[in-house]
């Protein structure tokens, strides 16, 4: 069974040790300061109190490791560096039958950090990208009978739009830089090769991939994992996942 905590912090200089809003954020700041999430992920069975572990150990466990390596002194080390050693820091200091299998870090609400405890060197970095396309969910081998009953209103003649978001994610060692890769390279690859492609299109009649192939979600998903894959130097892209609708995503890890 799986178990997850999330703790809410800003980075400042100065730990107050009277937690008011934890939901909010602790250590909070009314000044110019990054303000980050982390999560923990525990792998384990309910002992006869019905737990895992107690939540409190796991917030300890954080909140002891950012106090810890922000008072060593951060400066200088890239987000990838840090995140790296809160890692370290927790799973040297826990202390419990149920295992840590993942800790995330969410740098903004559409950039976070990954790190699974079977393969802690590896770093997964995932960030958000949106575009605004038109389609007409349809099938030229069924009859329009068929696809009417299939697809219902997505079958309109004329189409129908989307604001799609994407997540694209791609896993690596962090290098000497301190980075997993350059974020403007990262950004302006999936910018010319997803973005320019797709936004503002019509799926079917615009975009070459799709004039046989129907542009569900989940094909739009193996259309843009294809597209990247191997268009990143040094890093592996790891998955790619769609939302169609904030209610309805689909995710392609490649085979």
């Amino acid at each position: 069974m799986l178990l997850s905590r999330e703790i809410r912090f800003a980075i400042v200089d100065h730990y107050d040790d009277r937690i008011t809003n934890s939901w909010s954020g602790w250590p909070a700041t009314t000044m110019l300061a990054p303000h980050y999430s982390m999560k923990c992920v525990i792998d384990g069975t309910p002992d006869e109190t019905g737990y895992i572990c107690n939540i409190k150990d796991l917030d300890e466990l954080m909140r002891a490791a950012v106090a810890s390596e922000i008072k060593s002194g951060i400066e200088g080390l890239t987000i990838f560096q840090l995140f790296q050693k809160l890692v370290e820091r927790c799973l040297q200091d826990w202390n419990s039958n149920a295992a840590i299998v993942q800790m995330n870090m969410a740098i903004t609400p559409h950039l976070n950090l990954n790190i699974y405890s079977k393969d802690k060197n590896m770093v997964e970095f995932t960030q958000q990208f949106e575009f605004s396309a038109a389609h007409r969910l349809h099938c030229d081998h069924l009859s329009d009978d068929m696809n009417r009953e299939i697809f219902g209103k997505c079958n309109n003649p004329e189409g129908h739009g989307h604001n799609y978001v994407i997540e694209i994610s791609v896993k690596g060692p962090v290098g000497s830089t301190g980075q997993l890769i350059p974020i403007h390279d990262f950004e302006s690859t999936v910018k010319q090769k997803v973005v320019d492609r797709l936004d503002h299109k019509h799926l079917n009649k615009d975009v070459d991939y799709f004039q046989n192939t129907n542009p569900t979600v989940e094909n739009i998903a193996q259309a843009i994992f294809q597209w990247l894959d191997e268009a990143f130097d040094g890093v592996k892209l790891s998955r790619v996942r769609v939302y169609e609708t904030p209610k309805t995503w689909a995710e392609y890890c490649g085979t």
